[in-house]
């Protein structure tokens, strides 16, 4: 028990430590919740986070707009903390939140989530962590998904991608992206057909 108290406060020490000198904590599926204490009252203060993926280059051209943030003092002051969480290697917070695409903010404030959808650059971005949110009606924070939830959350986001797909919003990756489903679709029904299907009976003469 005693150990376990160590180590919180050791974490919840590194923490302030990273907000006070700037720096951008990294999140993955082991580490958001015990972090962030989302579920659980986030005692460790106000998150705001920053979906991203390897070799995305919008997500490249926010990075240095998100490292302002990290060293702004007032936002230090008001203890919000500035983390990053990679969508390819925390596919469970990925779906947890629904993303469907990066760079995506989220913020975390008083047991409420605010999703930014403004300009990506710092002045904007803390102009809606320090007076947007005020205007906006935050969204319950999604519980920890049980594994059965973390899969049927996988298959509703295939299937909004797949609906804006076929509305034409994905532009020409999405109808790759139909034109492969059909496929795969086809040879599905053709190994069940020839697996499964009882076969004709020749008639002898």
């Amino acid at each position: 028990m005693l150990q376990k108290f160590f180590l919180y406060t050791l974490a919840i020490t590194a923490l302030l430590i990273a907000s006070c000198s700037g720096e951008v904590v990294s999140l993955n599926d082991a580490t958001f919740e015990h972090q962030t204490q989302a579920s659980t009252g986030m005692t460790t203060g106000s998150w705001l986070l920053f979906f991203k993926a390897k070799r995305c280059p919008h997500c490249a051209k926010l990075e240095p707009e998100y490292r302002k943030l990290a060293v702004d003092e007032e936002l230090s002051e008001k203890g919000f903390v500035l983390a990053t969480v990679d969508i390819m290697e925390s596919p469970r917070t990925a779906n947890r939140f629904m993303i469907r695409g990066f760079p995506y903010l989220i913020f975390l404030h008083k047991k409420k989530l605010y999703r930014y959808e403004g300009k990506r650059d710092a002045e904007s971005i803390k102009e809606f962590l320090t007076n947007g949110i005020h205007s906006m009606e935050g969204e319950e924070i999604p519980p920890l998904p049980s594994q059965w939830q973390h899969i049927a959350k996988t298959f509703k986001a295939v299937g909004l991608e797949l609906v804006d797909a076929a509305k034409g919003k994905s532009g020409k990756a999405g109808y790759a992206i139909l034109a492969m489903c059909g496929m795969l679709a086809s040879i599905f029904i053709g190994i069940f057909a020839m697996c499964f299907m009882p076969a004709k009976k020749i008639k002898s003469s």
